[in-house]
């Protein structure tokens, strides 16, 4: 396996749960009609948007299902940068004096951290 594109996998994995968590949403109008079908409408993470970052590969556990021991490396920040993006968010308003907020939506827009700060 060439280390560089695990690494590309995962930084696109990170940069796919950001947008998720802070981003991405679809919006329809009252006849179903997509109203975000371009990019115009719909936000997407660009490089700016996502940190810098460096992969850890020390942690290496060969997956028991195939005889190379391969498995999925993308998923992997896809799957962990979502709720670890919300709970900074939560956590900075805690710190903040809002320790009411419990709970954001995502895509955790300003409206919806005003929402929550202002109750």
């Amino acid at each position: 396996m060439n280390p560089m594109i695990v690494e590309g996998q995962v930084h696109g994995g990170v940069g796919q749960g950001i947008g998720q968590a802070l981003l991405e949403n679809t919006s329809y109008d009252e006849n179903g009609q997509l109203l975000t079908a371009s990019y115009m409408d719909y936000a997407m993470p660009r490089a700016d948007d996502v940190p810098f970052y460096t992969v850890d590969h020390s942690c290496v556990t060969p997956c028991t299902h195939n005889p190379l021991g391969v498995k999925g490396c993308g998923e992997a920040g896809a799957i962990g940068s979502p709720p670890a993006v919300v709970n900074a968010v939560i956590d900075a308003l805690h710190r903040g004096g809002h320790t009411h907020v419990k709970h954001i939506d995502m895509p955790v827009s300003p409206a919806r951290v005003w929402s929550a700060i202002n109750g």
